[in-house]
């Protein structure tokens, strides 16, 4: 009888090898759970991503309707300070031709967005684009400097957020003479147009050049159809250029060729280098991750 409750004893108990097995098993299926909640946490982001493309594309639209119905929010403006420089005919001092041309664009753009009547405030006429103290003083654009030229999510940020104050986007000043005034002044506002997300801006308020992380912290992407083909090039000092279809650089070649192309880098917080776009292209590839206003699914990927 002893005999017999001993080999039971012995057969019911894990062996050492069989052990082992157990927590190997064990071992890859952990390792496969979280090879799989990394995955869903990987898609959750790009899902959250694609959302916030989406959000941000349609504030343009809502602001392009509210600031005087405009064809297009330009990627590209120049600031001038005060209503004598804006609205001179005339190259200033230090201005190039390229310059001038781009603050007699700005300028035309201001005032369909604002109103024929919009002048600025006080004596000389001022403006207080960036929001800090009266007119610029403490910041640019100013007296020493008076011009500044925002480009891609530069001048995103500064059509769809409006003037800062006490370090928030508080839109513009329902205003006939001044749309930069503070809300204390006109309570009544245009915009802002898109919540920002504070943490994520980057560059600064008194430098007045002011842009906004995705969610990954990398770069966006703002280049408006009335830009592709100055961008040619390198629009935002990097190897980034508008998207095409063909490797003609036609007006209608552009992917969105009437509206604008936002472009959200990946995971990798690197652009491709933009030009033809043709998917599928290699895992890895700079722009592979990367997601659009034009496209359905990653960059690198053909439209689901």
């Amino acid at each position: 009888m002893s005999q017999l409750l001993k080999t039971r004893s012995r057969n019911s108990a894990f062996t050492l090898v069989e052990l082992l097995v157990v927590i190997a098993i064990i071992g890859i299926l952990a390792s496969l759970a979280a090879v799989g909640v990394m995955k869903a946490l990987e898609r959750s982001k790009m899902v959250a991503a694609r959302i916030e493309v989406s959000q941000l594309e349609a504030a343009v639209s809502a602001a392009k309707l509210d600031l005087g119905n405009l064809d297009a929010l330009p990627s590209r403006i120049r600031l001038a300070y005060s209503y004598s420089n804006f609205q001179s005919p005339t190259q200033l001092g230090g201005e190039s031709a390229s310059d001038f041309a781009l603050r007699v664009s700005t300028w035309e753009i201001i005032k369909k967005a604002f109103g024929k009547t919009i002048t600025g405030s006080g004596n000389p006429q001022l403006f207080n684009w960036r929001g800090v103290n009266n007119a610029g003083v403490a910041n640019v654009p100013n007296a020493t400097t008076p011009f500044l030229t925002l480009e891609g999510m530069d001048a995103y940020v500064f059509w769809l957020g409006g003037i800062p104050q006490n370090g928030k986007f508080t839109g513009f000043a329902a205003s006939r003479t001044d749309p930069t005034l503070s809300e204390a002044s006109v309570s009544k506002r245009k915009g802002p147009y898109y919540d920002f997300d504070t943490t994520r801006m980057n560059g600064s308020f008194a430098s007045g050049k002011v842009g906004y992380n995705n969610s990954y912290g990398g770069a966006y992407a703002y280049i408006s159809n009335s830009e592709y083909a100055f961008f040619t090039g390198s629009p935002l000092g990097g190897t980034l250029s508008p998207y095409r279809t063909s490797s003609a650089t036609t007006a209608s070649s552009y992917y969105n060729a009437k509206t604008f192309q936002l472009i959200s880098s990946g995971q990798d917080q690197s652009f491709g280098p933009g030009g033809v776009y043709n998917p599928p292209f290699s895992i890895g590839t700079p722009g592979y991750d990367d997601l659009s206003n034009f496209s359905s699914t990653q960059l690198g990927k053909k439209d689901e």
